[in-house]
């Protein structure tokens, strides 16, 4: 148990998502309505430098989000997915990667370095890039979801006329694993920027218990993973 969670927490992603875990502990615990002013004050100092923390461990996130995009424009196998999905991904990594950059910007004004009346402003564009990465994220799963069968049945029936040695066995998609990720991942973190822009009306108890299950169900795969 503590050499895997070594391992995990050893790891950018694994160190990110627990620092989330905690930084999302601390959002519920500032809804207890019987919290003292001084606990009150420890807890939101505590949320904010733990928010601060995970955007320096995802600094670099930008390069390879617009590295997926710009792969998928290059890709041959691009060629034989549906156009729909490759569009999909590609504004879903655009959009993250515009997400990521913009939020670099303010981080000299987060750590009080170089304060700037535009911090705001450039915080808003980068959380409406982050709604529109998660809103394309969930329509690529429901996208997958809804044609996968279809597209892996039409593909197994047309290799049956082929020579058996060149014979490829179709990639299965996991349904469940989709449908995981779209409502307790990307559904959940949706109401983070939702609510900062004022697009969803949810108040932060709820925030914080989707914040909580987002980062629980992904960090469980990364878990698994190493």
């Amino acid at each position: 148990m503590l050499d895997h969670l070594y391992r995990f927490t050893r790891t950018t992603p694994g160190l990110e998502k627990t620092l989330r875990l905690v930084q999302s502990l601390c959002v519920l615990a500032l809804q207890i309505p019987t919290l003292q002013n001084e606990s009150i004050s420890r807890f939101n100092i505590a949320k904010t430098q733990f928010a601060l923390t995970r955007r320096f461990l995802r600094f670099f996130n930008f390069i390879d989000c617009f590295n997926q995009a710009f792969a998928l424009l290059g890709s041959s196998s691009s060629a034989n997915r549906s156009i729909v999905k490759t569009v999909i991904e590609i504004s879903k990594w655009s959009c993250f990667g515009c997400y990521f950059l913009l939020e670099d910007l303010t981080l000299l004004h987060a750590t009080s370095i170089y304060p700037t009346p535009y911090n705001t402003a450039i915080l808003t564009e980068a959380n409406k890039f982050w709604f529109y990465a998660l809103g394309f994220s969930i329509l690529g799963a429901a996208f997958d979801i809804t044609f996968s069968s279809s597209a892996t049945s039409s593909a197994s029936k047309t290799k049956k006329d082929e020579k058996s040695e060149k014979k490829k066995p179709a990639p299965s998609i996991n349904r469940f694993s989709l449908l995981k990720k779209m409502l307790c991942v990307d559904a959940c973190d949706l109401l983070i920027p939702g609510t900062f822009l004022g697009w969803i009306e949810m108040g932060q108890l709820e925030v914080g218990i989707g914040m909580v299950v987002s980062t629980l169900v992904s960090g469980w795969d990364m878990w698994n993973a190493v």
